[in-house]
Formats: structure tokens, sequence, C-alpha cells
């Protein structure tokens, strides 16, 4: 497939799907590694492994929201219809709903005792930063109808537009220590968008003629420069008391700041190479792609996601161990496949009823008026 030909009515390329399918992978792996605290107790050659395992989740939300926003400018190039997203957030906005209150429920019947604020967030899940990336990515859905104009600037303009986008967010990021807040996080969504729209509509030749896999050896090369330098800190923390945790802090600083140069070139990287890869459609692949977004709620709602990692999973009877990184991606594996067959009964079964309901079209519509498609 050539890099930014419409696919508009055709099943998605297996080549997204597979990506979309191993950056959620990875995030959950993220989560378990720090959350879980398996990092902490990693030791010897065990800790550059866990280390590599366990510091991409970020990253990985980038290459997540690359994917995302390259189907939103396909969805609104400069020539399609106007885009209504009324549809689109209210069946996402049910499913946040559908997994943050139920597994709130569970863990209170389960005996934990989350903060008022946690227990609030799962119900409520844009009350503070819950769910960021979902929280996020709805907002970013209802600010591209205005947004999408962006994309109709000249290849000038626009790349304008991105470079000096990119100077305010990436600049700053690499430069200060900038990495939370809502704020943050949707100027950084909406900045992805744009930068996708130049890439497809404009992207120099240059850029085009690099090799898949060179793309991706570059952007596997940039995470190594991030990974190393912190494993290497927090394997001699007490041997170099000064210079270790500097370099932890830059190291985690970059790893963690989807918006910093490091991280944001390592991403577009690998993006480029999935982007390039050419695997037709692989229904079955396509069909264990499509609960990722589900995978993430699920394992980060606030009032669970502690028993998660402390009594399902249980992290702390394995932290430690040489053969934690393999057991963890063991877990990270069966807890998406326990998700995704959870979520694909919840799209057969639950989700219509919601999708043919009154209340659904009339919020869609009452939501595509406001925002002036429709």
């Amino acid at each position: 497939m050539k890099p930014g030909k419409p696919s508009a009515g055709r099943p998605r390329q297996s080549n997204f799907e597979l990506l979309r399918l191993l950056s959620m992978l990875a995030i959950v792996l993220g989560h378990m590694f720090t959350e879980g605290r398996l990092l902490a107790y990693a030791q010897g050659p065990v800790l550059y492994i866990s280390t590599w395992l366990g510091c991409g989740a970020r990253l990985a939300t980038n290459l997540f929201v690359l994917l995302g926003a390259w189907f939103l400018v396909e969805a609104t190039r400069p020539g399609t219809s106007a885009f209504a997203p009324g549809r689109r957030w209210w069946r996402l906005h049910f499913e946040v709903l559908c997994w943050t209150v139920p597994l709130t429920l569970v863990a209170l019947a389960m005996g934990a005792r989350p903060s008022p604020m946690d227990t609030a967030q799962s119900f409520l899940p844009y009350l503070g930063r819950p769910l960021w990336f979902a929280s996020a990515w709805l907002s970013l859905l209802l600010l591209v109808p205005f947004l999408r104009h962006a994309l109709a600037l000249d290849r000038r303009q626009l790349g304008a537009l991105v470079a000096v986008g990119g100077v305010v967010l990436v600049g700053n990021s690499t430069l200060a220590d900038l990495r939370e807040g809502y704020l943050t996080d949707i100027g950084w969504f909406l900045y992805l968008y744009l930068l996708v729209g130049w890439l497809r509509l404009h992207a120099p030749a240059w850029l085009r003629r690099i090799p898949g896999p060179a793309a991706l050896a570059g952007g596997l090369a940039l995470y190594a420069a991030m990974v190393l330098p912190e494993a290497w800190a927090r394997a001699n923390l007490d041997l170099h008391p000064t210079m270790a945790p500097a370099v932890h802090h830059l190291a985690d600083w970059y790893l963690a700041d989807i918006k910093s140069l490091p991280n944001a070139l390592a991403a577009l990287g690998i993006f480029g190479f999935f982007v390039k890869l050419d695997l037709g459609c692989i229904r079955w692949l396509n069909a264990a792609a499509r609960p990722a977004f589900a995978v993430y709620v699920a394992h980060q709602v606030p009032a669970f996601w502690p028993l998660l990692w402390t009594r399902l999973v249980h992290c702390p009877a394995w932290r430690g161990r040489p053969w934690t990184p393999l057991a963890a991606i063991g877990v990270a594996l069966s807890l998406y496949v326990a998700i995704a067959l959870l979520e694909t009964a919840r799209r057969r079964w639950l989700e219509p009823f919601w999708l043919r309901s009154r209340p659904f079209a009339t919020l869609a519509h009452a939501l595509d008026r406001f925002v002036g498609a429709s």
C-alpha cells in the first residue's frame, strides 16, 4: 500500500492493525512494570530487558495517536464531506463507561478502598486525568470539525504551521520537563493530527523515499538511546550517586514525555515502517486489534488497576525473578485476550441496543449540530 493512498470503503490494511495490537501490548507491559513495580526490583541483565519492556508505554501511546490521526486525516482531508463526530463520540464514550463503571463496582466488591476521587473518576472519567488518553482523544474528535480546515492550507502554509507547532511543543518539552496536564495532552494530540495531515498531503519526496526498514532501525535506535542510559542509571545509583540520578532524570523524562524530541522521532520512525509495510488484509489480525482501545480503558480504571496488579496478576510474587520479563509478556498477552473477548461480547450483545436507541440518536445529532456538522 502506498503511503497516503486512500483506503475508504475497504477493510483496513493489517499493517496498521498489527501496529495497533503491538502498541497496546507495549502500553500494558509498561504499566505492569511501573504500576506493578516489577521494574523497581529488577537487577543485573534482567534490569536491561525489563527497562526495554517497561519504559515503552509512552512511545507506544505516540504510535497509537499517530495511527488514529492517520485515519482521521483520511476522513477529513480536503474534498471529503463534513466530519460528523456525534456517533463516533457517543459510541466511544459508552465504551469507556461500560468498562469504568463495572470494574469500579468489582473493585469495591473485592474490598478495595479507593479514594473518593478515584471512585468519582471511574464514573466521570473526564474528572482529572484518570484515563488521559481516552479523554484527550475524545476531545480531539470534538475539535477536528474545526481543525480540519487547516488541512486545506497550501503546502507552504501547512508546513509552516507544523514547523511552528513543533518548535513550541517539541522544543519546549525537550528543554523543560512538561509531562503532565490535560491541556498538554490535548495540545499534542491536535499537533499530531496536523503533522499527519502534512505528511499525508505534502510530505517531501526525500521523506517518502526513506526505506521502511531504515525508518524502523532509526526509531528503535532512538528508543535504545533512551532506554540504555535509563537502565545503566538504575543499576548504578549507589556506585555513581551524582551522575546516575542525573542520567536517570533525563532518560526518564524523555521516555515519559511523548512530546520530547527523541520520543517523537522514535515514534515517527517506527510508524513510517508500518505505513510502508504491506500485509494486505488479514481478517483475524484486524479482529484481534479491534478491542485495543477497550484494553487500554479496562486496565487503567483508577479504582481497579491496583487490584489488577497486586491481587489478580500477583506482581509482588514474581518481582526480582530472572524470568520476570518472560512472565510479564505472557501476562500481557493473556490480559489482552481476556479483555478482548469480553469487549467482543459487549460489542455483539450490548452495544447494538445503545446504537439503536433514541437517546443515542438524539445525543449524536445534537453534537453534530453543535459543531456545525449537520
